[in-house]
């Protein structure tokens, strides 16, 4: 293995809920925790701190600072990690609004999709929708994913997980992330990319 390919990855998380009292906090900074333990960089997006206009809503948004340092941030990545909740079988708005905005960011970047719902499927239903929206942005989602189901009753009051099967899934998920990590960013440097014929 060259010096190059032993570099630190860098793998955001990006946090998908923007609601008041969202249950989703927590479970994205255990993520953060988790890809640091395995030796990559990271740090956590929060589309809620990040208050992003509605894609399109403002013509002028899309220049400022929010939404440069949005992009900056997942276009210098090697991996992303998205959590969201599932909201009406899909994944919430925000979400789509931060996609909205990005361009080649994500092009030939591994990502592990997170789900959170308050029911026992822990947002599959989001995730694989998401998966579906980050193939278009030539994302490559992996197999793996993170369903946080039972949100209200994951930590107790003292902030402690109460459900220690989550940290083993996030490690599992996070090590199948780093291995495509490693791989596209290799090929992103190495292997010419296809020529379209138009």
């Amino acid at each position: 293995m060259t010096t190059h390919e032993r570099a630190p990855l860098t793998i955001p998380v990006v946090l998908g809920s923007v609601r008041p009292n969202r249950l989703s906090e927590r479970p994205a900074h255990l993520l953060v925790e988790r890809v640091e333990a395995a030796g990559a960089r990271s740090e956590l997006i929060d589309l809620r701190a990040l208050d992003l206009p509605s894609y399109g809503q403002d013509p002028v948004a899309a220049s400022g600072p929010a939404i440069v340092g949005m992009r900056e941030a997942l276009d210098r990545a090697d991996a992303v990690v998205w959590l969201t909740p599932e909201y009406n079988h899909s994944f919430s708005a925000a979400v789509k609004s931060a996609i909205d905005y990005l361009h080649g960011e994500l092009r030939r970047k591994p990502m592990l999709v997170c789900g959170l719902s308050g029911g026992q499927l822990g947002g599959v239903r989001a995730v694989e929708h998401l998966k579906l929206v980050l193939i278009e942005l030539h994302g490559v989602p992996i197999r793996d994913s993170v369903y946080f189901s039972d949100a209200r009753n994951m930590y107790d009051e003292a902030g402690g997980l109460l459900k220690p099967k989550f940290t083993r899934r996030a490690d599992e998920a996070i090590a199948e992330l780093i291995w495509y990590a490693r791989s596209l960013r290799w090929g992103r440097e190495n292997v010419p990319l296809p020529v379209k014929e138009r």
